[in-house]
């Protein structure tokens, strides 16, 4: 006899107690949705104009266009927090393989700028995003989020984060 799921009651789910358990929850919640940002965006880094473009390509991009303003890799990486300048360095490579970004040596320094192909492919992501993502948001009443607060929580939220693994690395040694 095959038995029927069982409906799970909101009384059956486990709710964090302790605040190691909300924060372990928030750990969780935060690390599925840095994996959907980035399948998005990954899937975004597919177009028309261009296939094979890795989240990390597009947020590089991304940032080029939105700051609208050279830039160089280490304040590329440093907007994004990344420490390994080996993977914005390649990026950056590939972008301007293909043609996204034009770089300029200034001195020592190169700096780097989206060209109009790269404006376009963040247009088309525009496009996507509001014909795709924003729909999927509406459930979300106007008045019941502050998109620019959650913003400063998130960033907040790094900055602990951000503090807690230099104190963890230097109390290590």
């Amino acid at each position: 006899m095959i038995e029927s799921p069982r409906t799970v009651a909101k009384s059956d789910v486990a709710r964090p107690t302790t605040e190691a358990e909300q924060l372990t929850e928030l750990e969780l919640t935060l690390t599925v949705l840095w994996n959907s940002v980035r399948r998005w965006m990954s899937q975004r880094g597919n177009s028309n104009e261009v296939n094979g473009l890795s989240e990390l390509d597009v947020f590089l991009l991304h940032l080029l266009v939105y700051r609208n303003r050279q830039l160089r890799a280490i304040d590329l990486a440093f907007a994004l927090s990344i420490d390994d300048m080996h993977l914005v360095t390649y990026s950056l490579k590939k972008l301007l393989r293909i043609a996204m970004v034009s770089s300029t040596k200034i001195g020592k320094e190169v700096f780097y700028k989206a060209t109009d192909k790269g404006r376009e492919h963040y247009e088309d992501f525009h496009h996507d995003r509001r014909a795709y993502l924003e729909p999927a948001m509406s459930f979300i009443p106007q008045d019941g989020i502050d998109i620019a607060k959650v913003n400063q929580f998130l960033r907040a939220l790094s900055g602990m984060y951000e503090q807690a693994a230099r104190a963890a690395a230097s109390s290590r040694g």
